[in-house]
C-alpha cells in the first residue's frame, strides 16, 4: 500500500477552496482537478519539483487529488470530465486515463475497500510541438457516475495518468534536447443540475486490468468479476472501456477485436470494438505509420488522438442475488504478439 501520510499537511482548511470555481453563465461548476500540470518520462528517475497543494504526484506520470466535502455536494446529476492535453517532448502517441475512487471516509485511495471507476481513457496524438494545433482536448458526459458523489460517508479522489517518453523526442523535435517533459495536462469535472433522474446504484467490476494472456482464472483472453443486488432491478447496464495494445509483428495495437460478454454464464452480447479515426487526423501533426493514405477507410480499435468510446450495453431487468459478468477477447494473439489489452468495466442499476 502507498502511503501517504507525509502529504496530509496539504489538506490543510485553506485547501478548501482550492481549484472549485463557479462556471460564469450557465448555473454550472468547474471542479479543477489538474491546472496545466507537467507530466514526465516514465522511465527517468522520479521528479522532485513541488507540485500545487493539494495534489500528489505518485509517478512521473501519474497524479492523485482528493476531493473536498464541498466540491463533492456541488456536483449535480450532470457530469462531463474534460482533458486537456498540450504537446510536450513526446512526439508519440501514449496511453492516458482518468479514474475515479471511492473510499470509506478518512481512508487512504488505495485502501481495500475501495471501489474504481475510469471515468475516461485517451489516446495521445503523434504532436510536434511547435506544430499548431498543440493541444487537443478529450470530452466524455460521466451523468451515471454522478451518484458516487453523494454518499457522505467516503471519500473522491481522482487519478490522472499520462504515459510517455522523450527518448525519441529529444532527438527528433526541436527544444527538447534532453528535456523530460512529455505533455501538459489539465482535468476539469463539470457539473450542472439537471432534470431530477432515477438513484443510480453503481458496481465497480474491475479498473484498467491489465488482460495479457497469463491469468486464466476466468479461461482464455477473459476477465470476470461478480456483483450482487439487494433487490430486484428494473434496468441494469454494463458500461466497458477496452483497448488493445502491442506494437510488433502482429500485434494487437493494429487489430480490432470482438469482445463477448456473457451475464451469469450465458454469452449476453459481442461487441464491434472498431473506431473511424479520421476526426482526429488533424491532431496529428507528427509523421507517422497511421494516418496516412485514406485513413477513412481503416479501421482501428483506437486511434492516436482520441478517447477510447466507452461501450454501453443493456443488461435489462436483473433479479436480487448475485450476478457475474465476463468480457472475453477470444480471438485476441497475447502471448505470442506479446500484446495486451486494458479492460475497465462497472454497472449501473436502477
Amino acid at each position: 500500500m502507498i502511503s501517504i501520510k507525509k502529504y496530509l499537511l496539504l489538506f490543510a482548511a485553506g485547501f478548501f477552496n482550492l481549484a472549485f470555481c463557479a462556471a460564469q453563465g450557465n448555473g454550472g461548476n468547474t471542479i479543477k482537478i489538474l491546472n496545466a500540470v507537467d507530466f514526465y518520462d516514465g522511465y527517468a528517475k522520479p521528479i522532485d519539483k513541488p507540485v500545487a497543494e493539494g495534489l500528489i504526484r505518485l509517478s512521473n506520470t501519474k497524479y492523485l487529488r482528493k476531493l473536498t466535502d464541498q466540491e463533492k455536494q456541488a456536483v449535480g446529476n450532470k457530469l462531463t470530465v474534460k482533458v486537456a492535453v498540450k504537446a510536450g517532448c513526446d512526439n508519440y502517441d501514449r496511453i492516458g486515463s482518468v479514474a475515479l475512487y471511492k473510499t470509506p471516509k478518512g481512508k487512504s485511495f488505495d485502501d481495500k475497500g475501495s471501489e474504481q471507476y475510469e471515468l475516461l481513457r485517451i489516446m495521445t496524438p503523434f504532436m510536434y510541438r511547435t506544430r499548431e494545433p498543440d493541444n487537443i482536448p478529450y470530452i466524455a458526459e460521466i451523468d451515471q457516475l454522478a451518484p458516487l458523489f453523494k454518499d457522505k460517508n467516503s471519500d473522491i479522489w481522482i487519478m490522472s495518468e499520462v504515459f510517455g517518453t522523450t527518448g525519441a523526442g529529444q532527438k527528433e523535435v526541436i527544444g527538447c534536447n534532453g528535456s523530460l517533459l512529455t505533455f501538459t495536462v489539465s482535468v476539469d469535472l463539470i457539473t450542472e443540475k439537471g432534470s431530477s433522474q432515477e438513484s443510480n446504484n453503481l458496481y465497480s467490476l474491475f479498473c484498467n486490468y491489465t488482460m495479457n494472456g497469463e491469468d486464466t482464472i476466468a479461461g482464455y483472453n477473459a476477465k470476470a468479476a461478480t456483483f450482487t443486488l439487494k433487490k430486484d432491478v428494473e434496468s441494469a447496464k454494463l458500461y466497458v472501456i477496452s483497448s488493445g495494445h502491442g506494437a510488433g509483428e502482429g500485434g494487437e495495437e493494429y487489430n480490432w477485436r470482438e469482445h463477448v460478454v456473457y451475464l451469469d454464464g450465458e454469452e449476453h452480447s459481442r461487441l464491434e470494438m472498431s473506431q473511424n479515426c479520421a476526426p482526429y487526423e488533424i491532431y496529428n501533426t507528427q509523421p507517422n505509420g497511421i494516418y496516412f493514405g485514406n485513413i477513412a477507410k481503416e479501421r482501428r480499435s483506437w486511434c492516436p488522438g482520441a478517447p477510447v468510446p466507452t461501450r454501453i450495453i443493456n443488461l435489462g431487468p436483473l433479479k436480487a442475488g448475485e450476478h457475474s459478468i465476463k468480457v472475453t477477447i477470444p480471438e485476441a494473439r497475447l502471448l505470442e504478439t506479446k500484446s495486451y489489452y486494458v479492460v475497465s468495466a462497472y454497472v449501473v442499476t436502477q
